[in-house]
């Protein structure tokens, strides 16, 4: 797969690297292992983007998940252009709101 480069829908582009994906995400989180195109989804259409509140380059971008109760949460450093985490959620949390749908 490479390097997927995903542009949110604030014009930002973020490199979600295989190295990512399979040494953390999947690795971290099973769970989302089959859930790659949701996770992309999230940053290039998310329901919501949030401001971090422990790290103030970092965005919490908020997506379907894939049951009608759960969310794909995936966390980007938008200073540096990369996707650093993506996990299962059950709700939206974080600081503010900089983007909704």
């Amino acid at each position: 797969m490479g390097e997927t480069t995903l542009t949110d829908p604030m014009s930002r582009r973020l490199v979600l690297a295989d190295r990512t994906w399979f040494g953390h995400i999947v690795k971290g989180h099973p769970e989302v292992a089959m859930h790659r195109v949701l996770v992309e989804n999230a940053v290039t259409r998310p329901d919501e983007i949030r401001f971090s509140r422990s790290d103030r380059d970092c965005r919490l971008y908020f997506g379907p998940g894939p049951r009608p109760s759960v969310r794909i949460l995936v966390v980007a450093n938008v200073v540096e252009g990369v996707v650093k985490t993506a996990h299962l959620c059950s709700r939206v949390s974080g600081g503010e709101c900089e983007w909704s749908r």
